[in-house]
């Protein structure tokens, strides 16, 4: 049961996590993000249990003025597992203050790394923008907080760009601490992406912790003001002593601004 829960909140951590970024909104801008994410046990831990999750959530972000915006999430998740004799399902809501700190925007590379590729590479046009942004709210009490950093540093040239980012998330109350490490890294082309994601989850009232790698290819077209992602990915934490609990999970997000 406790890895079951684990489990769970590894995917909230995901989802939250994942959605938070360095770019807040712009001012009198916005965006929606629905996401939809399953995760399935994979076939060689059957033998201890079999239990699957699905995930669905709509976050919206609005930029309030230059500085800062707002963040409002509501999910509903359900799990099936054979100590449910009824599927279990969750709903939970966060509500947040997304603050720009420029200030903080240390970007991601390590000293001069910048001004060598500037010196060393044949484009007039390369281009760098770090950002950082910072998110302090509530998640389901008054007495249940929402914290979270996000760095990012992306280099342009011309249409094609590489970009990293770095996030901390915490969820903290007096009888829950779950924080979440995540780090991306992307390639894209125009309205194209393809990229990679690890993340680190760990309930530090507890026990549990997991690490999770994914891949995903987003679409997101400049002349449109929708754009769609795909992910695919694994997850292992300790299963007992012994094994390691493995499950395979997919996404899909749409991204609508207005």
């Amino acid at each position: 049961m406790r890895l079951l829960n684990g489990c769970f909140m590894l995917l909230c951590a995901d989802v939250s996590a994942a959605c938070a970024g360095a770019w807040a909104p712009d001012k009198g801008t916005g965006k929606i993000i629905i996401s939809d994410i399953e995760t399935v046990q994979r076939r060689e831990n059957i033998s201890n249990f079999k239990h699957t999750e699905t995930y669905r959530s709509v976050l919206v972000e609005y930029g309030l003025s230059d500085s800062l915006g707002v963040a409002v999430k509501s999910a509903r998740s359900r799990r099936n597992a054979p100590q449910y004799d009824v599927a279990a399902q969750d709903e939970t809501a966060q509500l947040g203050l997304i603050i720009d700190t420029p200030a903080l925007a240390t970007g991601l590379l390590p000293p001069f790394t910048y001004r060598l590729l500037k010196a060393v590479l044949p484009f007039d046009t390369i281009q760098r923008q770090k950002r950082a942004a910072m998110t302090l709210g509530l998640h389901e009490t008054k007495d249940e907080f929402w914290t979270a950093f996000a760095l990012g540093d992306v280099i342009s040239v011309g249409r094609f760009r590489v970009a990293q980012q770095a996030e901390y998330e915490r969820i903290n109350s007096a009888e829950r601490d779950w924080r979440t490490w995540i780090y991306r890294f992307t390639l894209g082309y125009g309205a194209f992406d393809i990229g990679t994601e690890a993340q680190k989850f760990e309930d530090f009232n507890g026990t549990y912790a997991a690490l999770s790698h994914n891949y995903y290819v987003q679409w997101k077209p400049s002349t449109y003001s929708w754009g769609l992602r795909l992910k695919q990915g694994t997850s292992r934490a300790a299963l007992d002593a012994t094994g390691v609990q493995k499950n395979d999970y997919s996404a899909i997000q749409i991204e609508f601004a207005f």
